[in-house]
């Protein structure tokens, strides 16, 4: 019968949220020969290796995908156990950075999911762009971030992958014989490059026409008709569409949404985190 050690499968999900032996085990307080006793040790019990070396650290093989949200499992029941033994309840605050397009849409269902199970942890949500999100999570500011994985040199627990759809007023006439009308995101925005660089490869003319800081400016200025913008499908007004190739449009924007959490944070935030990517993982096909 296989019986895998918590303090073995902790030391797993750190170095792959991690990256490295060594980050993870400062993250742990151990040394790193300990965490790299601890991997092998859980290799040798699941009778494969779990992480191969690349140019980016370590990366999970096939067998460790497959073990992460097993792994999350047996710890979050773990806990919930000897929380339940002992008459206690997760309390306490978090201070969640959550991206404009994200927060209005994909963790709603999840944040209300956990509150219901929660009531004793606060949550304070710290909506901003990108870029000072993870400003906020490597000052500490922030106990969780989920944001653009472009603007965080670290690995994220999870990755969420979006695609930036080419939205348009739903009664707005395209035309091909003049530029067409681009609302874009500011320059500060991440998403802005991709969405520019997927412009100028096709062969069409086109012109910037109001640049977007929001969520609600891009939605607002798509709804009222001055352009075509790239949104998530999640948050395309109703009154609006998806314009298809004949517009002469290019394939939607690949971006990736990263869920990141601050080294030494609270035991309520590594709670929402696990919480977070139980979630995600349930709801994946």
């Amino acid at each position: 019968m296989l019986e895998l050690d918590p303090y073995l499968l902790r030391a797993f999900l750190t170095v792959a949220e991690v990256g490295t032996v060594n980050g993870a085990a400062l993250s742990l307080n151990r040394t790193q020969a300990a965490v790299s006793m601890q991997i092998r040790k859980l290799e040798d019990l699941l009778g494969g290796e779990l992480f191969e070396r690349s140019s980016k650290g370590l990366e999970l093989t096939t067998n460790g995908v497959l073990l992460v949200p097993y792994a999350r499992e047996i710890l979050r029941l773990n806990s919930e156990i000897g929380k339940r033994l002992n008459g206690k309840t997760v309390e306490g605050r978090v201070r969640l950075g959550v991206v404009e397009d994200f927060a209005a849409t994909r963790l709603i269902d999840i944040l209300k999911a956990f509150r219901d199970q929660n009531p004793k942890v606060d949550i304070d949500i710290i909506v901003e762009p990108n870029k000072r999100l993870a400003a906020m999570l490597e000052n500490d500011k922030l106990d969780i971030a989920v944001c653009d994985t472009t603007r965080l040199n670290r690995k994220p627990t999870l990755v969420w992958s979006e695609r930036l759809l080419w939205v348009v007023r739903s009664d707005m006439v395209i035309s091909t014989q003049v530029p067409l009308p681009i609302i874009m995101f500011e320059e500060s925005c991440p998403w802005r490059t991709p969405a520019l660089k997927a412009l100028a490869g096709h062969d069409m003319q086109w012109n910037i026409v109001c640049e977007a800081s929001t969520l609600v400016a891009m939605a607002t200025a798509v709804r009222v008709g001055i352009g075509i913008g790239p949104m998530i499908a999640a948050t395309i007004p109703e009154d609006c569409r998806i314009l298809d190739h004949v517009a002469g449009l290019p394939e939607p924007v690949e971006i990736s949404i990263g869920l990141y959490s601050r080294t030494g944070a609270p035991t309520e935030a590594s709670f929402l985190v696990d919480f977070i990517s139980r979630q995600s993982d349930l709801s994946r096909p």
